[in-house]
């Protein structure tokens, strides 16, 4: 079983809708989801809504590539493009750590290498791991979560997710 780390996010509405429907699918297709974090949200911007999501801790059988695969079909199903990396995403379900795992492929790099750039994710993970080293880094979540400036640091929203 591997270890694994995902971050869903979505920034055009319904944005939970569309993360517990990311997770029931997740569940369907062999990640054992372990624990969620809070709810985190980041500010509406010009172009945007703001940005809501937690990570969750899960395990797997499934290797690196398998689960990179599913990931993006289940964000296709819940209205992602193919291609689609301008503007607001329906969805988004990240890799952020696969165990211990390095992968730097031109489809696949793990750990997630936007990581510093979410504001909600990394919130996320400073508050379901906080002690976790980044395999690259060499910081723990807490450390790295409080390097964010304020202005990028989102809110928790309040709501739980139960797994």
């Amino acid at each position: 079983m591997a270890r694994v780390f995902l971050g869903l996010q979505a920034e055009v509405p319904p944005q939970r809708e569309r993360i517990v429907a990311a997770m029931e699918r997740l569940g369907a297709c062999g990640i054992r989801i372990l624990r969620a974090s809070s709810w985190f949200q980041s500010a509406p911007r010009e172009n945007s809504y703001g940005t809501i999501g937690l990570a969750l801790e899960a395990d797997t059988t499934l290797m690196p590539k398998q689960l990179h695969s599913i990931c993006q079909g289940i964000e296709r199903i819940l209205g992602r493009e193919p291609g689609d990396n301008l503007g607001p995403k329906p969805i988004e379900i990240d890799i952020l750590f696969y165990d211990e795992a390095v992968i730097n492929e031109v489809d696949l790099h793990i750990p997630y290498p936007h990581l510093l750039r979410r504001g909600v994710i990394l919130a996320s993970l400073a508050e379901l791991v906080p002690e976790m080293v980044h395999p690259v880094l060499g910081r723990t979540m807490a450390e790295l979560f409080s390097e964010l400036p304020p202005e990028r640091r989102p809110r928790r929203s309040g709501e739980t997710t139960s797994s």
